[in-house]
């Protein structure tokens, strides 16, 4: 089972492998200019960051953002398994931290020292309720459609282009004769 080193490691990998390719191809890309901000959309994606948490708190425009993930949709169905088991595990974590912040606060005001306030749970809480949403918000992205990419072989556009070749003869021959008779 990968985790997260391993998934970070697949990721690099995968960004180099497509900076070699693009490099081969003379073409500008993201992955050959700046691989390390690819490969972190990737890896917070995986984890299921949304594109407003990274803009926000790293500074990713959202078209970068999109089309990053537009040209690793291959591979992100992989990834995204192994960043909801690691966004659980976060949750987790965090839920057993707050019950022990919890105890501890209920042991403190029963022995009279300290008056427990909102605030003392309130940042834990809230971290935990965000990586509650970054968990499922993973299993939304692995329901949703957007991970397969229609690959069509060179023969099948052929095929596919010829046939539509041929209609449009075949109306333009109806529409010449129907205007010349």
């Amino acid at each position: 089972m990968m985790e997260a080193t391993e998934l970070k490691e697949n990721i690099a990998e995968a960004v180099q492998e497509y900076a070699s390719k693009k490099r081969d191809e003379g073409v500008k890309s993201l992955s050959r200019m700046n691989p390390e901000k690819v490969g972190l959309i990737l890896y917070l994606f995986c984890l299921g960051v949304s594109q407003s948490q990274m803009v926000k708190k790293h500074g990713i425009c959202h078209k970068t953002i999109k089309h990053t993930l537009q040209e690793y949709t291959d591979h992100l169905g992989k990834w995204t398994e192994v960043g909801a088991r690691l966004s659980k595990q976060l949750f987790l974590n965090l839920h057993s931290l707050e019950e022990d912040i919890i105890e501890k606060l209920r042991e403190r005001m029963e022995s009279g020292k300290l008056k427990a306030t909102f605030r003392d749970i309130y940042y834990v809480s809230t971290a935990k309720e965000k990586s509650w949403q970054q968990a499922h918000r993973i299993e939304e992205r692995k329901k949703e459609a957007g991970y397969t990419r229609n690959v069509v072989s060179q023969e099948d556009y052929e095929d596919v282009l010829a046939k539509a070749r041929e209609r449009m003869r075949e109306l333009w021959q109806v529409a010449v004769d129907e205007f010349l008779y």
